[in-house]
């Protein structure tokens, strides 16, 4: 029975709380008895009426996952193992919904109480949620990242270690020629086609299966509990129909393709990162043969897939390490027998690799696009270059520098700027720069192709048709186009002294390019013969190895002072 100064007591509490904008609380230890404020009992949607009057009461109202750990928190509070108790916990509203709250509280050292507070958090606790979900999703498609993807992988491979734990798959996709959508029909486009194929290949999952966006035009599938690799062969194949399907992007008919690597954890102990590169290195197999969607991993060829990738990694940061040079090979002019020009030609001087080849990193560059970067550098360092020989040696004024334009910067809608800016920043006149394309590159998208070499020629640089011959395009075909000139590929000139049907190309070819007015250099000139015979066919330049191989700076400077005449 209360006294009147214990109803005092409990009077001047209640205005207390009342006060509070948390929910306070305290637990008679001895009576096993609570008492809440009102705000409590709001936090939970609960009436005047509604019994809560033991802790078993409010335990009831706990989410089901959450209970035992607000327990063992209370207990270890209890037991003095912690100064103070803090937990953050599921509450059932009166709505049937849950809000998160954080009760905090601590124990009266001699009053036997234990009393606190309970605040409501579900606001905080959902901003939350939502920052953990973008930091783990794509925030285009809303799938998971790579970091997501890792975690889930690394999460299915422990599975695989428990008894009776079955096999994990990962396929690795990249589609191919994105960047073409990109740079013809704009990001925006890019973004919507992007979308529409993770929409299909996402109806291809199954429940518990994971498919995220790794980044860029890369996608990674997890496939839980597969029996064999022919599980993850048949998904392949799904995705590629689903990439096959027309779609119509701004007026234009698209249609995708893509290349899948294929890796079954051989082993319960692989790492994720190990098994999703072992995906990655099958999926450039894949690549380099067109006529292949897929290729499964096989564990013979990783040392050779490791190379590849430990290549690729390091060719990431030549150009920040200043590990790319150029050599310049000579080409000559046939009627002075003078040195006309040079043609710079990338090198990569690995710190412990020595000089690569060309033919072992470009086609990485190209790839995985550091191409375009690495081809802005070149132009600029060319046209640097021969701006430097123009202004310190004398009788230099009218050699001219030649610059090979790969496919993706051609497609570069920047590209007539950043050859304009080079100009300038170089102080090399427009005459003294010559930019070089395949066939194939000019004639891939003619129309827009056609306005990119016109406003390449207004600016004054002298442009090239390179390996000429080689490609699906005739001199018919490129009458339409701005050319000043085009190079006869080395396989016609080599041995054509020997071979009389290489000798009726070359002829044919300078005939043709006479009649609609384009210089002709011949590559690949290895001897004397050679020489006299492109002479009388009217060739005007050539370049090789019977005049000299690609030079270094200091050789070609060297070379321009002392060059014989031919």
């Amino acid at each position: 029975m209360n006294t009147p100064n214990a109803r005092e007591a409990e009077e001047r509490l209640e205005v207390i709380w009342s006060g509070a904008r948390d929910g306070l609380w305290d637990w008679d230890l001895a009576a096993d008895r609570l008492r809440l404020s009102a705000r409590w009992r709001s936090i939970a949607g609960l009436a005047e009426e509604d019994a809560v009057a033991a802790p078993p009461d409010w335990f009831a109202l706990v989410h089901a996952q959450d209970v035992d750990g607000l327990k063992a928190a209370i207990r270890a509070h209890l037991a003095g193992e912690t100064p103070h108790l803090e937990h953050e916990f599921r509450l059932r509203h009166a709505d049937g919904g849950w809000r998160w709250v954080l009760c905090r509280a601590a124990k009266h050292p001699t009053a036997g109480l234990l009393g606190g507070s309970l605040t409501d958090v579900t606001a905080r606790r959902a901003i939350e949620d939502r920052l953990r979900h973008q930091l783990a999703h794509d925030p285009l498609t809303g799938l998971p990242n790579r970091a997501l993807f890792l975690d889930r992988l690394a999460q299915s491979l422990l599975r695989t270690r428990r008894p009776g734990g079955s096999p994990v798959a990962v396929l690795h996709l990249d589609l191919d020629r994105f960047h073409h959508v990109n740079d013809s029909l704009g990001v925006e486009a890019g973004d919507a086609l992007l979308l529409d194929i993770a929409g299909g290949i996402s109806s291809l999952m199954r429940l518990g299966d994971t498919f995220a966006r790794l980044e860029g035009d890369k996608f990674g599938i997890i496939l839980d509990g597969v029996r064999d690799g022919q599980e993850a062969v048949a998904l392949a194949e799904e995705i590629g129909a689903v990439l096959r399907r027309p779609r119509v992007l701004r007026g234009h008919e698209i249609i995708c393709a893509g290349s899948i690597g294929i890796a079954v954890a051989a082993h319960p102990l692989v790492r994720a990162e190990d098994l999703l590169r072992d995906a990655m290195s099958a999926m450039h197999r894949a690549k380099q043969d067109s006529a292949t969607l897929y290729e499964i991993y096989d564990p013979e060829l990783s040392a050779k897939a490791k190379e590849r990738l430990r290549l690729e990694g390091d060719l990431h940061h030549a150009l920040e390490r200043r590990e790319l040079v150029l050599h310049y090979q000579p080409i000559v002019s046939f009627a002075t027998g003078r040195l006309s020009g040079f043609e710079a030609l990338l090198r990569w001087q690995h710190p412990v690799r020595g000089l690569v080849r060309p033919d072992r990193f470009i086609p990485l560059a190209e790839e995985n696009g550091l191409i375009v970067p690495m081809g802005k550098w070149v132009l600029v360092e060319a046209c640097r270059q021969m701006e430097e020989w123009r202004r310190g040696i004398s009788g230099t004024g009218d050699l001219a520098m030649a610059v090979n334009l790969s496919a993706r910067q051609f497609e570069d809608p920047d590209l007539v700027n950043e050859v304009a800016g080079a100009l300038e920043c170089t102080g090399l006149s427009a005459r003294g720069l010559k930019l070089e394309m395949t066939e194939s590159v000019v004639m891939a998208r003619t129309r827009e192709n056609a306005a990119t070499l016109q406003a390449l020629r207004d600016l004054g640089v002298r442009l090239l048709i390179d390996d000429f011959g080689t490609g699906y395009s005739s001199l018919a075909s490129l009458h339409s186009f701005p050319l000043d000139s085009l190079k006869i590929d080395r396989s016609f000139v080599c041995r054509m002294e020997f071979e009389e049907e290489k000798a009726e190309i070359v002829r044919i070819i300078l005939a043709l390019a006479a009649k609609l007015g384009l210089d002709v250099v011949a590559e690949g000139v290895e001897t004397a013969e050679e020489l006299r015979m492109l002479r009388d066919l009217a060739c005007q330049h050539g370049q090789g190895y019977f005049f000299s191989t690609a030079l270094d700076r200091e050789s070609a400077s060297a070379w321009i002072r002392d060059a014989p005449v031919w």
